[in-house]
């Protein structure tokens, strides 16, 4: 027949049956479009088979529940459980080179294997050693690999044995769930539209094609960091506790929200040395919500769009001659808007201004000094007077 049921008649249901049919509450492979329809995903129960290093040559793996996908299809899938834990001895290792060894959980039948054998059984397969170690081949039957272990060359209980936990283990298998439960794992195709899984703390859903992480519904704001490339023109984000929204092609700093201000000041004065333009140091930060400026002379822009720039230089009254000047660079170019003169005074004396300039994310705004006496003058900072630079966003 190639329609089974379970339970359905009075006598004859076999174990092949009862496999196939059971199969209906596992997860489906999934991993190629003809695997999907009989063949479960193998893999381990989350929590179960744990390998532990008890003496130096020898391990235990604790109980456990698991999946065992038949090589067969028509096998079905096999549910194994170990109801207490088992031990395991390794030999010694060889004298020149080191050898890498297979423990993997195996159900041999003998209905299909003919081997003459049938069992469920965890099992340890030994490893060539050689200059390049391979993992070895599985044994006989339907298998998971569990873990491998490599035993490095001249390894044996007398020279402090396997370090079990110093990189001589490697996992080698699985976490399996039931059909609609969410896997705690990355790195497998989805099995069907609406299938869940926890990759690194994130959940994704398999949309057919792709995992794609959510909130991914409508009117959902996602999690800073969670999504790149908005579903939808009018989806909302959390950009490191900045609203945004996707206009179809870009994320958008949403307008009335998100004003970003920065302001540093001068507290000690500065030699400028005559004509030169000068980016004007500034010890001291009023604030700094995007966290851009770097310590000396520099504001780096944190997002793109209209920002209203101010800046001013104090001037001491070093010199009554020549001319004094504030300018406002970016990217180290000086904005012809934004650059201003005026002649040296019998005192201190201000120049500066402010004006509406469109930057780039990772444009770099700086506060120049610039003057025309024939020696250096200082700028003054601290004692009543200070240079400052402000920028704040306006818009995208």
């Amino acid at each position: 027949m190639t329609v089974r049921a379970a339970w359905l008649q009075p006598t004859g249901q076999t174990r092949e049956d009862t496999r196939l049919t059971l199969a209906a509450l596992l997860t489906p492979s999934g991993q190629s479009a003809a695997e999907t329809p009989l063949r479960s995903r193998a893999g381990i129960v989350p929590g179960g088979f744990v390998l532990t290093g008890n003496l130096p040559m020898q391990c235990t793996i604790g109980t456990g529940r698991a999946i065992v996908q038949g090589n067969d299809t028509a096998q079905g899938a096999y549910l194994v459980a170990a109801t207490a834990p088992e031990t395991f001895t390794f030999t010694d290792g060889d004298p020149q080179y080191d050898r890498i060894d297979l423990i993997e959980l195996a159900v041999v039948d003998d209905a299909y294997d003919r081997t003459g054998t049938t069992e469920a059984v965890i099992r340890v397969i030994k490893g060539e050693a050689s200059a390049s170690p391979v993992t070895p081949p599985s044994g006989p039957g339907s298998t998971l690999p569990l873990y491998t272990v490599r035993v490095l060359k001249g390894t044996s209980a007398g020279t402090g044995g396997i370090a079990w936990t110093d990189g001589a283990v490697t996992t080698q298998h699985w976490p399996v769930v039931a059909l609609g439960g969410i896997l705690p794992t990355s790195g497998f195709k989805g099995a069907y539209t609406g299938q869940y899984r926890d990759a690194a703390s994130l959940l994704q859903r398999w949309d057919g094609e792709t995992w794609v992480s959510y909130p991914k519904t409508i009117g959902g704001i996602a999690p800073s960091g969670t999504v790149t490339t908005g579903s939808y023109p009018g989806q909302y984000r959390d950009n490191a506790g900045v609203l945004q929204r996707w206009d179809g092609t870009g994320w958008q700093y949403v307008e009335g929200r998100a004003t970003v201000l920065f302001s540093a000041s001068q507290t000690v004065q500065q030699t400028v040395s005559p004509n030169v333009w000068t980016p004007v140091t500034l010890q001291s930060v009023d604030v700094d919500d995007s966290t851009g400026w770097n310590g000396t002379t520099t504001y780096t822009a944190p997002r793109a769009g209209w920002y209203r720039i101010s800046g001013h230089v104090i001037w001491s009254g070093d010199s009554a001659n020549g001319m004094r000047g504030a300018r406002i660079l970016v990217n180290g170019v000086g904005v012809n808007r934004c650059t201003w003169l005026t002649p040296a005074g019998g005192g201190a004396i201000a120049v500066g201004g402010q004006g509406l300039i469109k930057l780039t994310t990772g444009s770099t705004v700086q506060l120049a000094a610039y003057q025309t006496h024939t020696a250096a003058v200082k700028t003054l900072g601290g004692s009543g007077y200070s240079c400052n630079l402000n920028a704040e966003w306006i818009k995208a």
